[in-house]
């Protein structure tokens, strides 16, 4: 041994307990003999570069100079795993994880320890194997974070721990000012009982490989607290400790907590334009679990992520989802729903809104590339969309001219494939299916005719002659309540049906009559309306107006129902009904009902017509025969009006 002087033990139960490397330990016993630790290895025939390597013999030499267990020296010493891993206490580690150029160190540790230990002061602090590990950002016993140091180092040599605590040493109580206080890190503790070879069955993570869970973490906090497209290389450590402890509180709970907050993500990206993808959406996570995509550790998780993102993202065929090439769509969006079935953008939104199938996410103004619907769900109707035919299209096809065809699209008897009946100006699709049903369906029990007979004539002419709707000669064809139909021969369209033009008439005729009145009729209904009036008391609801059709107009027409104008008959009276029964002028009618205090149940000026409770008027004329009686001198006394209107006698 060189020089003649044996290395001074140490106690190997102290190293154990702060999980110190087996540099960090030679390091200690090169201070405990004055020198530094390159030369002092050299001088006991070790290699620095064996000891940098974690070679086994180099390990067993230091551990024989400190007089401990080389095997419990070891375990906590990081053992390259071929060329990405270091093995630590039997968990793998990344490459990038070990820090074999710099060490963090906390400068409470440090202190704690000058104060605790015996010997040379630069020899006391401990290199704890959490300041070798990159994921190790703050100190659990004293809740700050770590500082960086990078030691002066020859290439191929481990760094002299004590060396550069030396020179630590001496302002070492700025720095103990100067330390920032960090919160509790769960993630860290983790980690700890992790190496230390600890495992939990309920945390979803500890059947993961350290490394894959540890990255996985760490990515996850990220996509959590900071946008898709950040730049990691500008985060902060206090802020990737913050991430990994928000990834490990989310991952370890399980696949539910981690889809919450994939689904978050999404809506998050929902209000954004341009093209939706996974790797956007999820940010650094996607791209981890990309990245590591022939790794099988990370399976788990890739799994995991690659449905989420299948189910709930509109991924084109094709594409390449974490190493699965999507064979069918899962997802649609009204873009590509548009797309794909060759309708117009906002045809495919109002239909979705028909069927309720997005129900509630229009509200939040989404773009049509953001609002998303299961493929399944409306696989069908873009398959018939990519065949459907518009209504000039139906035309030609059939023959059928607009107004008749607009009249069957109306009554139900062709229906959509877009579901737009009833709506006005809607751009109608129809299945070529539905529009060859309508057709068999007009020549259903038709006969061939080569010379049809005089009143064997085509729809229209027939329509014509019996003063029809289209609506009622087409419902008798489609309703099958014709006898005769015929088919001109060498005709296939809409043109070569015939009809019999009699029957026709015969049957337009004896329908229900219009039972409704329209506003002349109304006034004749109700004496003394005026012709203003009727306006007034339908926008008040006392008369109801319904749709009825009108053989003289042969149209629907808008008419006042029979039974609310026979209501207010019933109701009210008129200063004109009251001035023909009485044979009176209207002013003396007007006289004898004030003089009864009998006012008018309206404001003449603003309905234009004077109108009466009846039951008044009729209770004063059951009591007085002769209310009718007018003489102007009675009229003009008081107590004939308080004689006549008893109704208001206590």
């Amino acid at each position: 041994m060189a020089r003649g002087r044996q290395p001074q033990p140490l106690d190997w139960h102290h190293a154990l307990e702060q999980r110190e490397t087996v540099a960090g330990f030679a390091s200690r016993l090169a201070a405990l003999n004055g020198r530094s630790m390159p030369r002092f290895l050299r001088d006991m025939m070790i290699h620095p570069r064996s000891v940098d390597k974690s070679h086994p013999p180099a390990l067993k030499a230091v551990a024989t100079l400190g007089r401990v267990d080389s095997k419990a020296l070891s375990q906590y010493t990081p053992s390259p795993l071929g060329d990405k891993f270091y093995l630590v206490n039997g968990q793998q580690l990344g490459r990038l994880s070990i820090s074999r150029t710099y060490f963090r160190y906390c400068p409470h540790c440090i202190h704690e320890d000058l104060h605790s230990y015996e010997g040379p002061s630069m020899a006391r602090p401990w290199l704890r194997l959490e300041w070798t590990i990159d994921h190790f950002r703050s100190c659990g016993r004293h809740q700050v974070f770590l500082d960086s140091y990078h030691p002066v180092r020859r290439r191929f040599e481990p760094f002299d721990f004590c060396r550069a605590v030396h020179g630590l040493i001496p302002r070492l109580a700025n720095l103990l000012e100067a330390s920032a206080k960090a919160p509790p890190s769960p993630f860290q503790d983790w980690l700890l009982r992790r190496i230390d070879g600890g495992k939990d069955n309920v945390n979803w993570l500890d059947d993961v490989p350290l490394y894959a869970a540890i990255g996985f973490c760490e990515a996850l906090g990220v996509s959590a607290l900071h946008p898709p497209k950040v730049k990691t290389s500008l985060l902060t450590e206090p802020q990737w400790a913050e991430a990994a402890d928000k990834g490990y509180a989310i991952a370890h709970a399980g696949p539910d907590a981690i889809c919450a907050l994939l689904d978050n993500l999404n809506n998050l990206q929902s209000k954004t334009r341009g093209f939706w993808g996974p790797r956007d959406t999820y940010g650094l996570v996607y791209g981890l679990l990309q990245k590591t995509g022939a790794d099988p550790a990370y399976e788990k998780f890739r799994q995991l992520v690659r449905e989420f993102a299948i189910k709930t993202m509109p991924i084109e065929p094709g594409a390449d989802v974490l190493g699965v090439i999507i064979q069918e769509r899962v997802v649609h969006t009204i873009r590509t729903a548009s797309r794909d079935s060759g309708a117009h953008a906002l045809t495919i939104r109002k239909l979705f809104e028909k069927r309720g199938i997005t129900e509630g996410r229009y509200e939040s103004g989404l773009q049509d590339h953001r609002v998303t619907v299961e493929a399944s769900d409306i696989q069908e109707m873009v398959e018939a969309l990519k065949q459907a035919l518009s209504t000039p299209q139906v035309e030609l096809m059939t023959g059928i001219p607009r107004i008749p065809l607009k009249v069957l699209i109306a009554d139900g008897h062709l229906p959509t494939i877009t579901g737009s009946t009833g709506k006005a100006y809607a751009k109608h699709r129809f299945s070529e299916i539905e529009v060859q049903r309508l057709m068999e369906r007009l020549f259903e029990g038709t006969v061939s005719v080569t010379n049809p007979e005089e009143r064997q004539v085509s729809v229209q002419r027939a329509r014509n002659i019996a003063c029809a709707s289209n609506s009622q000669i087409l419902s008798l064809i489609m309703d099958g309540k014709l006898k005769w139909k015929g088919r001109l021969v060498g005709t296939s369209d809409y043109a070569g049906l015939l009809v019999d033009a009699d029957e026709i008439t015969r049957i337009v005729r004896s329908d229900v009559q219009k039972n409704g009145l329209t506003k002349l009729e109304l006034k004749k209904f109700i004496p003394g309306m005026g012709r203003d009036s009727i306006a007034r008391f339908i926008r008040d609801g006392l008369l109801e107006t319904v749709e009825e059709f009108n053989p003289e107009a042969r149209r629907m027409s808008t008419v006042i129902s029979r039974s609310s104008a026979q209501k207010f008959l019933d109701t009210y009276v008129s200063l004109g009904e009251l001035s023909q029964k009485s044979g009176l002028h209207h002013k003396q009618v007007r006289k004898l009902l004030r003089t009864a205090k009998i006012e008018a149940a309206f404001d003449p000026d603003e309905y234009q017509s004077f109108f009466y409770q009846r039951e008044q008027v009729d209770e004063v004329q059951n009591i007085d025969p002769n209310f009718w009686q007018y003489e102007n001198a009675q009229v003009q006394n008081p107590a004939k009006g308080a004689n006549c209107n008893l109704s208001h006698v206590g």
